[in-house]
């Protein structure tokens, strides 16, 4: 058809753009105010077609700081996070074990992905932003350091939970007593907070795909922090 013609000709007019050096090309609908909700929100308002990161996981860095302890300062307060110290969060920063999810410059998720044994790692402090729960940033932050932690020969994922149990069990983790957690972790342990303690074994990075592929998502309950 003609419409579709025309949005081809807009495409290829779009990469021709980006490869004469242009970041980023808009498609926007013609209603009121479509060019200023696009411009000015993270979410836009039209297509996107973009030759830098927009929207992906990447380490976080110690300009991120202040945004992570905005994500999970409400959790702390709930009791559903433990209270981190703001000076060992931003040591854990600078050391690489914090990943966060951006869509341009805002911060959507983060979460701690730390290695305790050549073998075992810990997966911590996984938060969403309230306004993108139930979107599946969860599950592709958790799947990208499922295969962050392969490419470093992880064989197994460990992770402390006290409200989320349900979602950690549907992606594969079991529950499992404090003798798995290697001896500095344990000793870290708070038994007033009654943390469950859920462990997976690691596949490959064909797994993961595979658990892409065929995941059904969980109930809005399972997963309202994620």
């Amino acid at each position: 058809s003609e419409t579709w013609e025309y949005m081809l000709q807009l495409c290829c007019h779009c990469v021709h753009a980006l490869e004469g050096g242009v970041t980023r090309a808009h498609f926007l609908p013609p209603t009121p105010g479509a060019l200023i909700q696009e411009l000015y929100t993270a979410d836009g308002m039209g297509t996107l077609i973009a030759k830098d990161l927009y929207d992906g996981i990447r380490l976080a860095t110690p300009a991120d700081v202040p945004c992570i302890v905005d994500l999970i300062s409400p959790l702390e307060q709930k009791g559903v996070l433990i209270t981190r110290d703001r000076g060992k969060l931003a040591r854990d920063v600078h050391q690489g074990f914090y990943y966060v999810f951006t869509r341009d410059t805002a911060i959507l998720g983060c979460a701690n992905l730390k290695r305790y044994t050549p073998e075992i790692a810990e997966l911590g402090c996984l938060v969403v932003s309230p306004a993108y729960r139930k979107q599946g940033l969860g599950d592709a932050m958790l799947c990208y350091l499922e295969r962050t932690a392969i490419a470093a020969g992880v064989t197994s994922f460990f992770a402390l939970s006290t409200h989320t149990m349900q979602w950690f069990i549907e992606r594969g983790f079991s529950e499992s007593s404090a003798t798995f957690l290697p001896k500095p972790r344990r000793a870290m342990i708070d038994p007033k907070r009654g943390s469950k303690i859920y462990c997976k074994q690691l596949g490959s990075g064909r797994s993961i795909d595979a658990q892409e592929l065929f995941w059904d998502p969980p109930n809005a309950d399972a997963s309202r922090n994620l």
